[in-house]
C-alpha cells in the first residue's frame, strides 16, 4: 500500500492554487501598510483602516493555508493530534477573517465599483462564515463528527471565495470589460455561490460512494 494517494495532495494543492492570488496580494499589501512602498492600486482607501486591513489579511491568510491541509484525508486521519491543534487556530482565524471582513464592508471607504448590494452581500457572507464556524465548533465539542465536518466544509468555502473571485472577474472583463458596479457584484456573488454549491455537492455526496471510492484506492475508511 502507498503511504499517500493521490487525493492527500491534490485537494490541498488545489486549495493553495485557488488561495495563492489573494496570499500574495494581501502580503503584498501587508508590506504597504508596513511602510513599503505603492505596489497594488487602491492604496490609500485601503490604507485608511490598516488595523482592521492587517488583522482581516493575517486571518485571512492563516485560515486559507492552514485549512487547505485539513482536506488531506490520510492525513485527517492518522494525524488526528495534528487535525485538533490546527483547528483550534483555524476556527478563531476564520472568525477573526469573517468579523473584520463585515466591518471593512460597512466602515471602509467605498471603492468606484462598490455598490449598496455588494456591501450587504459582503456582510451576509460574512455572517454566514462565523455562524458556519460556530456551528462546526458545537457541533464537535458535543462529538458529532459529520455535522462538525459539514459546517466546516461550508465555513472554508466560504472564506475561500476571494480565491473564485480572481477568476469570475476575469472571466467577466475578459467578456465585457470594464468591470462596473454591477459587474462586480455579480462576479463576487457568482464566485460565493460555486464555492457554495461545491461545498454542498461535498457535504451530501452519499457516504457509501465515498467509501467505495476510499476502497478501490486501498485507503482505510474506519
Amino acid at each position: 500500500m502507498k503511504s499517500t494517494t493521490a487525493s492527500d495532495w491534490l485537494i490541498p494543492a488545489g486549495l493553495l492554487v485557488l488561495s495563492a492570488v489573494p496570499v500574495v496580494a494581501g502580503s503584498l499589501r501587508l508590506a504597504e501598510l508596513a511602510g513599503g512602498g505603492p505596489v497594488l492600486p487602491d492604496g490609500e482607501r485601503i490604507g485608511s483602516a490598516p488595523v482592521p486591513v492587517a488583522v482581516h489579511i493575517v486571518g485571512v491568510t492563516v485560515f486559507s493555508v492552514l485549512g487547505a491541509f485539513q482536506f488531506a484525508p490520510r492525513v485527517r486521519r492518522r494525524h488526528r493530534g495534528w487535525h485538533r491543534a490546527a483547528g483550534r487556530v483555524l476556527i478563531p482565524c476564520g472568525l477573526v477573517a469573517a468579523l473584520s471582513g463585515v466591518w471593512l464592508a460597512v466602515f471602509l471607504p467605498r471603492s468606484a465599483v462598490d455598490s449598496d448590494a455588494l456591501v450587504v452581500l459582503r456582510v451576509v457572507v460574512g455572517v454566514a462564515m462565523a455562524t458556519a464556524l460556530l456551528l462546526g465548533f458545537v457541533a464537535v465539542r458535543r462529538r458529532d463528527i459529520a455535522r462538525h465536518r459539514a459546517w466546516l466544509i461550508r465555513g472554508y468555502a466560504i472564506g475561500l471565495g476571494a480565491g473564485t473571485q480572481v477568476v469570475t472577474q476575469a472571466v467577466w472583463v475578459g467578456a465585457v470589460d470594464p468591470l462596473t458596479a454591477s459587474g462586480k457584484t455579480g462576479a463576487l456573488a457568482a464566485a460565493w455561490l460555486i464555492n457554495v454549491l461545491v461545498a454542498e455537492w461535498i457535504v451530501r455526496r452519499p457516504a457509501g460512494a465515498a467509501r467505495r471510492v476510499a476502497g478501490a484506492r486501498g485507503v482505510p475508511v474506519g
